[in-house]
């Protein structure tokens, strides 16, 4: 019952991660929408995620698989993340239709990677290895690769009843770039799956496996999972952008 030590410490939780999920936990929402609110003012969009949502994520799934939490407060959890994650993204296009955002801007700086994502065609594709919370946090990522001229697409867990129906959703969007988002404790398994069926019907496609907030080693996942020049094995969404950027270019 170890997450029982965040939702009833007695003591202030001064780490981010721990706070909002300790508010999560207790079922208040509007709290844990508030102290978000503190980290966007001091930090960019793609930071927080990082360190504040994806391992509240990794927690709420690691914690309800373990049988640490019932499904109505996991459920809970899963749909206050997803609120949030939603109104971020629409504050974001909000911003960009205004200004434009530093990220749009660095990105259009790089002449080399915005010229060549100017392309048309160019596709990335950010899919769910097995459910909701992949799904949840390849959103996340989807929200943060700004590349110019780059399409990039989000497909529903709920959408595709089976890896099989993912790999040919590829196939029909010609994906340039696919992203498998893996959320602990089962995301080596899971994205190993989908991997393999990747790389058997499309040996040349550029791969980005997102293992997030992955508490282990990722040589070894990277044995697991399988190696190849077109795969690269990332743990934060920031190396998941970098990786995007690069096989863009």
């Amino acid at each position: 019952m170890s997450f029982l030590n965040t939702l009833l410490v007695d003591k202030p939780v001064f780490e981010p991660t721990k706070r909002v999920y300790q508010r999560l936990l207790a079922g208040d929402d509007e709290e844990a929408a508030e102290l978000l609110d503190e980290y966007f003012e001091h930090a960019p969009l793609v930071e927080v995620y990082d360190t504040v949502l994806i391992p509240a994520l990794v927690s709420a799934e690691t914690h309800w698989r373990r049988g640490e939490i019932e499904e109505p407060r996991h459920r809970f959890v899963l749909q206050t993340l997803k609120s949030m994650i939603q109104e971020r993204g629409e504050r974001k296009q909000e911003l960009q239709q205004k200004a434009g955002n530093e990220d749009m801007k660095e990105a259009a700086a790089d002449s080399d990677i915005a010229d060549r994502a100017g392309r048309p065609g160019v596709c990335v594709l950010c899919l769910p290895a097995h459910g909701e919370a992949d799904e949840l946090a390849a959103t996340m990522l989807a929200q943060i690769v700004d590349i110019r001229g780059c399409a990039v697409e989000t497909v529903p867990a709920a959408a595709m009843g089976a890896a099989s129906e993912l790999v040919d959703y590829v196939e029909q969007r010609k994906a340039d770039v696919v992203c498998i988002s893996a959320v602990p404790p089962a995301a080596v398994a899971h994205a190993r799956r989908l991997r393999m069926r990747l790389r058997r019907r499309f040996p040349g496609l550029n791969l980005v496996v997102g293992l997030w907030n992955s508490p282990g080693d990722l040589n070894e996942a990277r044995e697991r999972i399988g190696r190849d020049p077109g795969t690269q094995i990332v743990a934060t969404l920031a190396d998941a952008r970098a990786q995007i950027r690069r096989f863009v270019a």
